[in-house]
Formats: structure tokens, C-alpha cells, sequence
């Protein structure tokens, strides 16, 4: 009955798992780690939004153009007067119209008549003249064009430079995200390696433990060994089961953040090509650059040109000091009237052209202020740049010591896997000519899934941290190619 129930736990789960390979195997994406990183870098929302915040400063450091072009405007007002405006004329304006102020010889008979004429109405009497008189209609209706254009804006300038930073930096920003999601999918992809590795080990071990467990149950029914070795083997092999369900959840949780990373959809069936044995030989030929001074660092570089967008906005504070020259010209129409017949109404032309001249003197303080909170800001970045590039530095180092563990540990879990795999050949013999023990037999067992297992996982570990090493120093850690 026990042998049923094994046997009845075998098939279900190795059928759950080819049935799994098979509905993967249709119409599934096989993808290589280069295959994966070209994907993720083209389909990425992180890396299509960089690449947008890009195209934004460009616009953004056009705009800074347009700001030295001139401004053309087309004006339309009207205005209806409550109260028209009243205006008083002194007693000199009907003198000098009426011939007190003027020269006679240098007018014709009708222009002295017109002036004597006016020169009556404005001031007939000085107790008239105290009454004012009302100028004005009540519409007024104005349009025309405005064109404006600076001549002299150092602030202008100073705004074009730092919009060039500006592009500098979002391109740095999106290199920084390209760099961030190609360490992502790396440590991903070896994650996945890796939980597909230790579900082929324990697949492995679980297929081995379960003809050794009908070897001992033949050998009970024969009556060679006893029951206790039965039980041993049979919880042994029960024992496997949790570990083989947590490797095929581990591989799905990695699959499903893999797709993720690569922008593609979660329903999509995948396939990974290769496993972490493809990289054991690579590893020893890869030799990790002299050069860790963050040159190519992309948080460093992020900094220095943050520092540069202080600093132009520290001189473009100094510039709000300096004067201004802005030219404008004015060509307008002008129509005043009492009422609506606009068929009636007589438009008169008005023009200026014009020069504007300012020099700051004095707002309150505001841009000294601002000055001296760029100063602040300038400093600031200069002590956070030094505490960044120490933390860089001492991530180099740690990545550099986990590299050469990882090393030295693939090499003694290959030696540990050999002898595991040669003292289970031993105790089995043992077992099968009655000097050894079950216990000893699953001792030897357990060290060789272990010896694999950590194998594997030192390897993962070099992979791991190698890709951690290329997100700091800023570029991928190729091996040295052999020259045959």
C-alpha cells in the first residue's frame, strides 16, 4: 500500500511538472540574458520615460532660444467710459492762441483767424475756464501690433547655458536607468537560472531516492533488511516534496519579475536557455579593471553636472544685478465713439518705437538672498558628493572581496561535489553488502543535493556580484578573450 502511495506521488509530480514543460513549450519565448536585456532596454516603461524626459529639455532648451526673438502680439481692447475725463485749460492757452503768444508775421490770415478763434473758446473768461472741459467718448476701441525684442538680458543667456546641463543631465538620467535595468534583469535572469538549477537537483535527488526506496522495500520483502530502513527511505523521500513545490514557486516568482523587468505581459510563456554551468568557466577569465576611480560612475557624473546646474544658477543670481536693454515698437489703431455704428466709425493710426534701460537698485534684498542660498546649495553638493563616492568606493571593495570568494568557493564546491557524489557510491555499497547503515546511506545523499546545491549558488553568487561591480564602475566586465 505504501508502495502505491509512492509510487502514486511520483507520477503526479513529475506529471504536473511535464505537463508544465510542455504548455510552456508551445508558443513559448526562449530568451538568452542578451536576448532579455535587448527586450527590457526597447519595451521598459523606466527606460521610454528617460528617453521622453530627454525630448522634453530639448523643447525646453529651445524654448531658452525663443526667449532672445523677438515678440510679436496682436492687441485688441475696448473701453467704455463711466465718467469721461475733464481737462482745464489756464488763462496763458487763450492768450497764446488768441495772438498773446504767437508771432503774426509767421502765419497766413486763415491760420490766425482759426487760432484767435480757438484761443476764445478755451478761455473766454477766466470764470469759464474754472468749469473744465469734458474730453473723450464713451467707446474706445484700440488694436494693432506689439513687437518687443531684448537686446541686452544677461539672465537670458545665462538661462540658454544652463538649459544645455539641463539635456546633459537628462541624458545622463536615462543612462543611469538603462544601467539600473540591465543589473536588474541580470540578477534576475541568474536568479531564475538558479531556481531552475536547484529544481533539477532536487528532481534528481528525488528520482534516485525513489528507486533506492524500492530497492530497500524489495530487500524488506525479502526479508534482508528491516523495516526501520523502509521508514527512513520513505520519509527521506516525503521529505524531498516541500523542497521541489518551493524551487517551482521560486521559479515562478523570478519569471514573473523577469517579465516584468522586460515590459512584457505576465501571461506570455517563457523559456530560459542555458544554466549557471554555462558560466563556470567564463568567471575565471574575467579580470576585474584596475581602474575604479568612477569615471564612468553614472551617480558621480549626475553629480558633477548638478553642480554644474548650482553653479550657473549661482552666476545667473550675480547677472540679476546687471542691467537690461529691451526695444519695443507699437502700431496701433485707434477709433473713439458715442455709439455702435461701427460702418461710421473713423480708425486713427498710432505708432512708437522705443528703447528700455533697467538697472537694479534695490528689491528688498531678494537677490542677495537668492545668491547666498546658491552659495549654500553649491556647498552642500560638494560634501554629498564626497559621502557618495566613499559609499562607491566601499561598494567597489565589497563587490571585489564577494567576486573572489565566490571564486574560490566554486572551486571548493566542485572538489566537495565530487567527493559527496564518491562517499554516496561508498555507502550505498556498504548498505547493499550489509556493512553500512541507512542512516549513513542518507547522510552521504543529503551532502551530495547540499555540494550541488551550494555549487550552484556560489556561482550565482560571482554572477550576483559581478553585475553589481558593472551598475558601480558603469560599464559591463567582459572576459579576456583567448587567442588561439
Amino acid at each position: 500500500m505504501k508502495l502505491k502511495t509512492i509510487k502514486l506521488l511520483t507520477i503526479t509530480l513529475f506529471l504536473s511538472t511535464a505537463s508544465a514543460v510542455v504548455a510552456q513549450s508551445q508558443d513559448s519565448l526562449f530568451i538568452d540574458l542578451n536576448t532579455a536585456l535587448e527586450i527590457a532596454l526597447s519595451e521598459n516603461p523606466t527606460v521610454k520615460v528617460a528617453d521622453m524626459e530627454i525630448a522634453k529639455k530639448e523643447y525646453a532648451k529651445k524654448s531658452a532660444y525663443g526667449a532672445l526673438l523677438p515678440q510679436f502680439d496682436l492687441i485688441g481692447q475696448y473701453q467704455r467710459a463711466i465718467e469721461r475725463q475733464t481737462v482745464y485749460f489756464d488763462e496763458g492757452m487763450g492768450k497764446m492762441f488768441g495772438g498773446g503768444g504767437i508771432d503774426p508775421t509767421q502765419y497766413t490770415p486763415e491760420e490766425l483767424f482759426v487760432m484767435q478763434t480757438v484761443g476764445k473758446m478755451f478761455a473766454p473768461d477766466p470764470e469759464a475756464s474754472q468749469e473744465g472741459i469734458q474730453m473723450g467718448r464713451l467707446n474706445m476701441y484700440t488694436a494693432g501690433v506689439n513687437v518687443s525684442m531684448p537686446l541686452v538680458v544677461p539672465s537670458l543667456w545665462k538661462n540658454i547655458q544652463m538649459s544645455k546641463v539641463d539635456i546633459e543631465l537628462a541624458m545622463e538620467k536615462a543612462r543611469s536607468s538603462r544601467i539600473e535595468l540591465t543589473n536588474q534583469i541580470k540578477k534576475m535572469f541568474y536568479s531564475l537560472l538558479l531556481a531552475q538549477d536547484s529544481h533539477e537537483v532536487f528532481k534528481k535527488t528525488y528520482t534516485n531516492d525513489s528507486l533506492n526506496l524500492e530497492n530497500i522495500r524489495s530487500r524488506f520483502n525479502q526479508g534482508v533488511v528491516a523495516e526501520y530502513d523502509v521508514i527512513t527511505a520513505d520519509v527521506r523521500l516525503k521529505s524531498l516534496i516541500p523542497s521541489i513545490l518551493q524551487s517551482e514557486n521560486m521559479m515562478k516568482i523570478a519569471e514573473l519579475q523577469l517579465k516584468m523587468l522586460m515590459g512584457i505581459d505576465s501571461e506570455t510563456p517563457l523559456k530560459v536557455i542555458g544554466s549557471l554551468d554555462d558560466y563556470r568557466d567564463v568567471m575565471f577569465d574575467i579580470i576585474v579593471p584596475a581602474d575604479t576611480s568612477l569615471t564612468h560612475n553614472s551617480d558621480m557624473k549626475q553629480f558633477d553636472l548638478q553642480a554644474q546646474m548650482v553653479q550657473k544658477a549661482y552666476e545667473m543670481q550675480k547677472l540679476q544685478f546687471a542691467p537690461s536693454l529691451v526695444t519695443s515698437f507699437n502700431y496701433m489703431y485707434m477709433s473713439q465713439n458715442n455709439n455702435f455704428k461701427f460702418k461710421n466709425y473713423r480708425w486713427d493710426p498710432y505708432s512708437t518705437i522705443g528703447i528700455s534701460l533697467a538697472i537694479p537698485l534695490f528689491n528688498g534684498g531678494q537677490r542677495y538672498h537668492n545668491l547666498k542660498q546658491s552659495e549654500i546649495q553649491l556647498y552642500q553638493l560638494s560634501e554629498q558628493r564626497k559621502n557618495v563616492e566613499r559609499g562607491l568606493k566601499l561598494a567597489v571593495k565589497n563587490n571585489y572581496d564577494l567576486m573572489t570568494k565566490s571564486m574560490e568557493q566554486v572551486v571548493a564546491s566542485e572538489s566537495a561535489v565530487q567527493q559527496a557524489r564518491k562517499g554516496y557510491e561508498i555507502t550505498q555499497k556498504r548498505y547493499e553488502t550489509g556493512m553500512g547503515t541507512i542512516v549513513e546511506v542518507n547522510s552521504a545523499a543529503l551532502a551530495v543535493t547540499a555540494a550541488e546545491l551550494q555549487y550552484r549558488n556560489a556561482i550565482y553568487d560571482f554572477l550576483s556580484a559581478k553585475s553589481d561591480m558593472e551598475k558601480v564602475i558603469g560599464y559591463d566586465i567582459e572576459p579576456v578573450q583567448k587567442v588561439n
